[in-house]
């Protein structure tokens, strides 16, 4: 059995929400999963791009392309791996085992 969290915060602008996403980079830790839900333009990937920014080595390439083509983006030069994904295509939750 896992232990969940689900927290809903509204954030006001973007800076906002990159700030979390630093700050959420602070605590995160190996085997960890965050879920951001919510509609189109409400910030996941600005809070994620931010998360795996703080979270990469220095000179590290700081190009963070959105997973919505590719489904999933992986990152290993970052102090835990990261893997960003995009799964607004699936129909069921068994189809994220198909991803790998």
């Amino acid at each position: 059995m896992t232990a969940g969290f689900e927290q809903v915060l509204k954030l006001e602008g973007e800076a906002a929400t990159a700030a979390l996403g630093q700050r959420l980079s602070l605590w995160v830790r190996p085997g960890m999963v965050i879920l951001l839900e919510g509609d189109l333009g409400s910030g996941k990937s600005t809070l994620a791009r931010a998360f795996i920014r703080e979270l990469m080595k220095e000179g590290a390439a700081t190009d963070i392309p959105s997973p919505t083509f590719s489904l999933i983006q992986s990152y290993e030069e970052t102090r835990v791996p990261v893997f960003h994904a995009d799964l607004y295509r699936l129909q069921h939750g068994a189809e994220v085992d198909e991803l790998g």
